[in-house]
């Protein structure tokens, strides 16, 4: 009698030391399992931070980005919150948010909201962004000869708006080195954005919603480039997946030139009305587009 008990309480001993055992081993092997899928989701958060920037560096005209922050994060994933403001000759105005998600599988940008709207009446036809409602200036290119809307110059318009400043998309007749672009604009507006690159579609049928893709220029009085090198890498980056053969044939022909020497499709310039009034008849615009208009105050003077 007395060995029966000894067995079974051997037994329960070795049934506890295994329930133990098997216990410890599932808290350990989810453990792991949490911290592989942690990094995993990690991984996959920078990769999408970098396309964020990456798509600000080479796609945003005249868009800047505030913050970017992680949002409702866990070890399976999150958002990734990016605010964006735009400067407009001194003058900050909120533009779009984005949210974007990552996870252990995959991350995702909603392109959705980095395409523009288009509002078209018997009156009116304009893009506008999806958030602010504000009217996005338009390029362009040189090679399309028909838009369906016909290429604007709104040029003229900005004489009837005293004490504001404007963002204003100036598509030229032709490609124009930089060192051009340089002497033919005046010293009283701000050249803020350089047009280089977009996808030559068939606009005769409606906006076909392709970007536009160039240089962020600095805010100092040369308009010095921050980083030609980084824009042809994140541009290449950019386009590395989708066998793109314009852009590849882009790249190919301009990343070792010299900045002087690139070929410059528009810029978009800010400044005061009465100042950006004066590019009006000038023969190396092809088309003009007004964007972000902000009436002055007397506590902010406009930069230029």
């Amino acid at each position: 009698m007395d060995l029966n008990k000894s067995i079974q309480k051997a037994k329960r001993k070795n049934l506890v030391r295994i329930a133990g055992i098997s216990i410890l081993i599932t808290l350990v092997s989810l453990g792991l399992l949490i911290v592989a899928l942690d990094k995993i989701a990690t991984n996959n958060y920078r990769k999408l931070d970098k396309a964020l920037f990456n798509y600000q560096t080479i796609a945003a005209p005249n868009t800047q980005i505030d913050s970017q922050v992680i949002a409702n994060s866990s070890f399976l994933g999150g958002d990734v919150v990016t605010n964006q403001s735009k400067n407009i000759d001194g003058y900050i105005v909120p533009w779009s948010s984005l949210r974007s998600k990552y996870t252990t599988w995959r991350n995702s940008i909603d392109y959705n909201e980095l395409t523009n709207s288009w509002y078209h009446s018997d009156q009116n036809s304009y893009e506008y962004n999806r958030q602010t409602k504000q009217k996005v200036a338009k390029f362009y290119h040189p090679n399309i000869k028909k838009y369906y809307d016909n290429v604007k110059n709104e040029l003229p318009e900005l004489k009837k708006m005293d004490h504001y400043v404007a963002e204003v998309a100036i598509s030229f007749d032709r490609p124009y080195t930089y060192r051009e672009v340089q002497e033919m604009l005046p010293e009283n507006i701000n050249v803020v954005w350089l047009y280089l690159f977009s996808e030559e579609r068939d606009e005769r049928v409606g906006p076909s919603g392709m970007p536009v893709y160039g240089f962020q220029l600095s805010n100092d009085a040369k308009n010095d480039l921050a980083d030609k090198d980084n824009f042809f890498d994140s541009f290449d980056t950019h386009f590395a997946s989708a066998g793109n053969k314009q852009a590849a044939a882009f790249i190919k022909e301009n990343k070792d030139k010299k900045m002087d020497e690139l070929p410059v499709l528009g810029v978009m310039v800010t400044g005061q009305t009465q100042n950006l009034a004066e590019l009006e008849n000038q023969s190396y615009i092809r088309g003009s587009s007004i964007g972000v208009t902000v009436p002055t105050v007397p506590y902010i003077t406009p930069e230029k």
